[in-house]
């Protein structure tokens, strides 16, 4: 497996590998038993709910730390080296203000739906919310590093 920066692969590319091949065998599972065996279980549709979930929020951090957002991409490409360095600047900080709103209002909901539970499983609805915080803090980590790489001058994508 290689890193998608192209290095070593680390534990956040391990992480995001066992999400996926997870909620994969998941679906797996849900499609035999539907077809194959003629019955399903009502707990692989909350399952691979969570799984998606935690994949898309906790994944953020992933795209940011590789420099990966489509929006800053498609916009900048005419743009002169200048020009697409502010542009970088001004996306970040906007990436930078929602993220510090999706960890505040990430916690709130997460907070208020602790006792409301799923239908199958009967887990806490927290657990599908936790991720956003977590992911949006995990974003807020990687461009307050980007950040920092830049003003230090360690590159502007730097690791």
């Amino acid at each position: 497996m290689k890193r998608i920066s192209g290095s070593k692969p680390g534990m956040k590319e391990y992480y995001a590998l066992l999400l996926v091949i997870a909620s994969f065998g998941v679906l797996i599972a849900e499609v035999f038993l539907r077809y194959v065996i003629g019955s399903s279980m009502e707990w692989t549709d909350e399952i691979s709910r969570l799984l998606l979930v935690w994949m898309t929020f906790t994944g953020v951090g992933l795209v940011i730390l590789e420099r990966k957002e489509i929006f800053a991409q498609v916009f900048s490409q005419k743009l002169s080296s200048r020009a697409k360095k502010n542009w970088s600047r001004f996306i970040d900080l906007l990436v930078l203000a929602f993220n510090i709103f999706l960890v505040i209002f990430g916690l709130q909901m997460t907070h208020f739906s602790w006792d409301i539970k799923t239908e199958s499983l009967e887990l806490p609805f927290s657990y599908f919310y936790v991720s956003i915080p977590l992911g949006a803090i995990l974003a807020v980590y990687y461009l307050a590093r980007r950040f920092r790489n830049e003003q230090t001058g360690k590159g502007a994508g730097a690791k």
